[in-house]
């Protein structure tokens, strides 16, 4: 770490903070374009969420864990991360070429196995390149730009769609993708790592190792719980979200995408930095307090979703909208930094993955595709406001992953990890 100079640690940190942001931005546009798909290709809700989720998060999967054990094996993070742009932003503006649902898929695998590989590595490097005691600001602030990404993606997709179709929209949002992969290549920080400083890894734990740590410790069990629970509602909110404020509510492309950036954006952002301040600030060497805060967000954000997905006007379902993504987010970095607390530093990237899998096989995967299955149920007795049931019925979930985020922080001190 200390041969890091700072001002080199501060770029890196802002160019993986830029990565994070556009991973969302190129998976958003394809979100807000959803309907406007769905119509051109003939694809229903159910099918639509199959695409958006479940395909993409089984791929997703199948890259994040392989390139996360090359992280740990001591791979160039910086190549990796830039290779891993390439690919998914190359996909991107590949899905312009899709005639069918088939061709989407196709597509929206290398948008997938990209976006899997860069986050656990980009986790990984900036882990190494601060002190422990920024762990869960670093953490928040990259789940920030995340926020930032979905936000920007929306009002991205939304000013697109004045003077392009979805086509050539998502052209002009993937390609620009290879210019940063070139700069994160280029000028990203890779410190060293042997056997003589934190981090060593020229001997990668086995598997079995990895597996045994992850799935004996107690806390990390219930972390992997409450994470899953809330996916399995946050997401579908966000990625359904365009769809639901235009055939539920009535506007536009362009107006869904204008009004979602700051209830998605705004409310993500406010949300992790105010964790990632409140963790760091009272939360060191308290994990009681990590898990406690997590759990008191959750609990005050499952009444905002309901009320998002119910009330009839559409400023006022914005409004419930902005709060819930800020005391549902407040439960992500804390949790994170409770986890990556009790493993070796040579298990992170492989831990990152896991967190990786689980938010998207549960909120992006089954969360999303549920939610469209129940939309496409819902039609026939509630037409255009399916969704609007759909979304009530999946927020129940977050009220499991309150109580599993406060299991978390009580088993703690039960966890063979850390003693």
């Amino acid at each position: 770490m200390d041969e890091i100079p700072v001002w080199r640690r501060r770029s890196t940190f802002a160019l993986l903070t830029l990565v994070a942001a556009l991973s969302y931005i190129d998976r958003q546009v394809f979100g807000i374009f959803m309907p406007e798909i769905s119509r051109d290709l003939h694809i229903n809700d159910a099918g639509m969420g199959l695409i958006a989720g479940l395909s993409f998060s089984i791929f997703y999967i199948l890259a994040a864990f392989p390139i996360a054990r090359l992280v740990d094996r001591g791979g160039d993070r910086p190549l990796i991360i830039a290779a891993c742009i390439s690919i998914w932003s190359v996909a991107t503006a590949a899905c312009a070429l899709a005639a069918n649902a088939l061709h989407l898929v196709l597509a929206r695998i290398g948008l997938a196995a990209g976006e899997g590989g860069a986050g656990p590595a980009g986790q990984s490097l900036l882990l190494q390149i601060f002190p422990k005691t920024s762990h869960p600001f670093v953490l928040s602030v990259m789940l920030a730009a995340n926020a930032v990404g979905l936000g920007a993606g929306g009002w991205i997709g939304g000013q697109l769609s004045e003077r392009f179709d979805w086509r050539m929209s998502l052209v002009i949002v993937g390609l620009p993708g290879l210019i940063l992969a070139l700069i994160v290549w280029a000028f990203a920080a890779e410190p060293r790592r042997t056997k003589h400083e934190e981090g060593a890894v020229e001997e990668a734990a086995p598997l079995r190792d990895v597996a045994r740590v992850l799935l004996g410790t107690a806390s990390l069990r219930w972390t992997a719980l409450a994470i899953t629970c809330v996916s399995f509602a946050g997401f579908p909110f966000i990625i359904w979200a365009g769809s639901f404020y235009q055939t539920v509510h009535g506007l536009s492309i362009q107006q869904a995408g204008a009004a979602l950036f700051w209830p998605i954006t705004g409310g993500l952002v406010v949300g992790n930095l105010l964790a990632g301040w409140l963790a760091e600030r009272f939360g060191r060497g308290r994990p009681a307090y990590l898990s406690g805060l997590a759990t008191i967000g959750l609990l005050a954000a499952f009444p905002f979703g309901l009320a998002m997905a119910q009330l009839t006007d559409p400023r006022a379902s914005l409004i419930a909208f902005f709060v819930f993504h800020v005391l549902l987010t407040i439960h992500l970095g804390p949790l994170m930094a409770l986890s990556f607390a009790q493993i070796p530093i040579n298990m992170r990237a492989v831990l990152g993955a896991s967190i990786n899998t689980v938010i998207t096989l549960c909120g992006i995967g089954v969360g999303t595709f549920l939610v469209g299955a129940l939309s496409t149920y819902f039609a026939e007795r509630y037409g255009h406001l399916s969704l609007r049931y759909a979304l009530s019925l999946v927020s129940f979930s977050i009220l499991l992953g309150a109580f599993a985020a406060f299991m978390a922080g009580r088993s703690v001190r039960h966890s063979p990890a850390s003693a």
